[in-house]
């Protein structure tokens, strides 16, 4: 019953936005996201001795109590004021560090009212709004690169980590679909008008992504004002904007050295760094720790992208997660290639438009924060998942000369 009503609201909302994708092939992602779902909590269920997932479903089965009897409990369960000024601090019980989570549970409590406290039905509700975000950043990535439709459509809701690791109950599923309605709502404001609700839908989604997790709201920030300014201001040269304003952020990233230890970002960075150090995993990649000096970070910087854009190596795989993030690298590094090789003297003319340096700008930054500080190739492959459709779809349009262009 729920998958049907969601299935007739995408089609409904879809037919309301022109068209831009086709109906069979719309709910057959909507079915392929679902099944990754579903998938995904069975497998953490019987084969893995701990799943995030399933600790957030179980907690929320508490607070689902709380909902139907102690309205009050509900709300103010979770909710400290210790660190509360450190908005990047790392410890156990700081507000921000706890935020994402405690959202993500009240969120399933919600669900559960629905569901009667069912993880499987719960995973429909959740990847509703995981594939709504998709499909927005399939809409705006539609609108700017008018080439290989079908081939966009893949990428944004085939491509195999972003359908599986998005499509688990965690926080990066809510993270999609906040950057999806922020990636939308500025893109509105952009090209078509700026309205009161548009600017309120930009600066919630925002908020919420920074909640989630601070570090993906704050890769966001430059990369829209640049879009911003290099539409409005200078259209002729827009990648000017884009030089200007990353220069400028990675002098103040460095300049905060001497800020205090509150608002020292190559200190915070570090930190994080070091608390993913601490953990334990089956696979651990050899990464130096950061400290917080220019020369660190330098010296650090090709361990990051190796991580990033080249593990696992074929000699690491050691289970199918593992064999699917090679498969997937490999079809990456083949797309931008082929890109590259057909794309010739188009190539930097595409790459260099507002929206496409948009898209790249965010990946490269969110990559190469997950390169510096994530140390396991697991959780390398989810946090990396969606930055990898961002930067793949730029490189889409070079390849209409061997794909035909589709609806």
């Amino acid at each position: 019953m729920y998958f049907t009503g969601f299935s007739f609201l995408f089609r409904w909302l879809n037919r309301r936005k022109g068209k831009p994708a086709d109906e069979r092939w719309l709910i057959a992602a909507f079915v392929a996201k679902l099944a990754a779902g579903f998938a995904y909590g069975y497998v953490y269920a019987h084969y893995f001795p701990v799943s995030d997932s399933w600790v957030y479903f179980k907690e929320s089965l508490a607070e689902y109590q709380n909902l139907l009897t102690r309205p009050s409990a509900f709300f103010s369960t979770g909710i400290t004021f210790n660190n509360l000024t450190d908005f990047f601090s790392t410890a156990d019980d700081a507000p921000w560090s706890n935020t994402g989570e405690n959202l993500l549970i009240k969120l399933l409590a919600v669900f559960n009212v629905l569901s009667g406290g069912n993880y499987y039905i719960n995973v429909i509700f959740f990847n509703a709004l995981s594939f709504w975000g998709l499909y927005l950043i399939y809409f705006v990535a539609k609108r700017h690169i008018q080439k290989n439709g079908l081939l966009i459509f893949c990428i944004v809701f085939f491509l195999p980590s972003c359908l599986f690791w998005n499509s688990g109950i965690d926080k990066d599923g809510l993270i999609v679909f906040f950057t999806g309605t922020l990636i939308y709502t500025v893109h509105y404001c952009i090209t078509v008008k700026q309205t009161a609700m548009q600017l309120v839908m930009c600066v919630l989604s925002f908020v919420f992504i920074f909640l989630l997790r601070n570090i993906n709201a704050l890769i966001l920030l430059p990369a829209i004002a640049a879009w911003w300014i290099s539409v409005k201001v200078v259209p002729a040269r827009p990648y000017l904007a884009y030089l200007i304003i990353y220069s400028a952020c990675i002098v103040f990233f460095f300049l905060s050295l001497s800020f205090p230890s509150k608002f020292n970002l190559p200190l915070k960075l570090a930190e994080k760094q070091h608390q993913f150090l601490t953990l334990e995993a089956n696979t651990v990649l050899p990464l130096t720790p950061l400290k917080p000096t220019i020369k660190s970070y330098a010296e650090v910087l090709p361990q990051a992208v190796n991580h990033v854009f080249l593990r696992p190596y074929i000699t690491e795989i050691k289970s199918p997660f593992h064999l699917m993030a090679f498969g997937e690298m490999i079809l990456i590094i083949t797309i931008i290639l082929l890109a590259v090789l057909w794309g010739g003297k188009h190539m930097l003319r595409q790459l260099l438009q507002p929206f496409c340096l948009f898209l790249i700008m965010v990946s490269l930054g969110g990559l190469l924060i997950t390169g510096y500080t994530v140390p396991f190739t697991g959780a390398i492959v989810r946090y990396k998942a969606l930055y990898i459709v961002l930067l793949l779809l730029p490189f889409t349009e070079l390849l209409n000369r061997k794909l035909p262009a589709t609806q």
